[in-house]
């Protein structure tokens, strides 16, 4: 979990105000009858806000406790308790000590034949799990860095991967429809205000630079929606 995300109020917390903004909580006991279609609402949601936002992808690192004589593992951070997409790993190092030491990816059958045991020095996906070869033949750390899909958001402790209020906003927007609340629009129209208000943050004081032919290095930088080029 990132810092930022920690900001973010989880899918319980977001579930509990999605009933309230509703009027369910008067209701009592009765109101978690509707908690299946509201959690579905706000899970919605959050698809909908992380595609359109499409976030900066987020580089992240763990180590996965290998085992002696036990070549197959888990494409999973358990620190995180978080899924791997081993379409998106940049690399796997195993560390020895203080020592690490990058692992090469692809395994020959000829090497799956070989049931020497040492420090692995390769690996390959088989069955959805990370393979070593050859065996480790001792405990060892293996060091994964890869980079985030968009986080679960199914339990009651997962926190959203884009802004809690936007995910708030659509998920109400939705279930205000469904309901037929008459104030559907309304909610509607400040969604679409908030969306736009976060799509221009998402560009304040960075720097884009254009390639080309130019003797002098050009950049468009910008904040606030104002943006403007200029040589340096």
């Amino acid at each position: 979990m990132n810092g930022l995300s920690q900001r973010y109020r989880t899918l319980g917390e977001l579930l509990a105000e999605l009933k309230a903004r509703l009027g369910f909580v008067a209701q009592g006991p009765a109101s978690n009858n509707n908690n299946p279609v509201m959690i579905s609402f706000l899970q919605e949601a959050h698809e909908y806000v992380y595609d359109q936002l499409n976030p900066t992808p987020m580089r992240k690192k763990t180590v996965i406790t290998l085992e002696q004589g036990s070549s197959l593992y888990d494409w999973h951070n358990d620190e995180e308790d978080e899924n791997i997409d081993p379409g998106l790993v940049k690399s796997l190092w195993i560390m020895d000590g203080s020592e690490r030491f990058p692992l090469s990816q692809g395994i020959a059958e000829k090497c799956r034949e070989d049931e020497t045991r040492s420090m692995p020095v390769r690996y390959d996906t088989i069955d959805g799990q990370i393979e070593l070869w050859p065996v480790p033949d001792r405990a060892y750390g293996l060091l994964v860095e890869y980079i985030a899909s968009r986080p679960r958001f199914a339990q009651s402790s997962d926190r959203p991967g884009v802004s809690d209020r936007l995910v708030l906003l659509y998920a109400l927007v939705n279930a205000k429809a469904h309901f037929r609340h008459p104030d559907a629009q309304s909610v509607a129209a400040l969604f679409a205000s908030q969306m736009r208000r976060e799509r221009v943050k998402q560009h304040e004081n960075r720097r884009y630079f254009l390639s080309g032919c130019y003797r002098s290095e050009k950049t468009v930088t910008g904040s606030g929606g104002d943006y403007r080029f200029t040589p340096e």
